[in-house]
């Protein structure tokens, strides 16, 4: 994150110290300057690993009830109006709703797999910037925004 420099202003003191650049907001720091920063960016990964621990919460509670989906009510209501012939269709219409719905689900998951992962290895590492913390913020939305729209179908 950091490498010396001889005698620039610190971008928060403006006070002429041997500084540190951070190559994530491109920024020169004094060493007291440079530790604030570093807990903030901390901080904010903080934020997004607890997103991410209440997504994955998410996750966990739609795989419980996967059958609790706004296009299976309409399919039931569908069917309590219809005669013999559409129950059939009906029963036809909940299999493709909850393979797609669970496949979904899947893509998801490892997708947001591949996310924690990177997130764990990050923290250990503990070698990340803003930059970073803006890529996994918007990946993290990205899943999730994916997750809450998962398709365009319609009965």
């Amino acid at each position: 994150m950091a490498t010396a420099k001889s005698r620039v202003q610190c971008f928060i003191c403006s006070k002429e110290k041997n500084t540190y650049s951070c190559k994530g907001c491109s920024h020169e720091f004094c060493f007291q300057h440079l530790k604030e920063h570093r807990q903030r960016i901390e901080t904010q990964l903080e934020e997004i690993i607890n997103d991410h621990d209440q997504f994955q919460q998410t996750i966990v509670q739609q795989k419980q009830n996967p059958d609790i989906s706004p296009l299976i009510e309409q399919i039931n209501q569908w069917e309590r109006n219809s005669i013999h012939q559409i129950q059939q269709a009906a029963e036809k219409c909940r299999e493709q709703v909850i393979k797609s719905t669970q496949k979904n689900n899947n893509d998801i998951e490892k997708k947001f797999s591949e996310l924690s992962q990177k997130l764990k290895e990050i923290r250990e590492e503990n070698e990340f910037n803003e930059i970073d913390l803006n890529n996994f913020q918007l990946k993290l939305t990205q899943i999730t925004e994916e997750f809450l729209q998962p398709s365009n179908t319609s009965i």
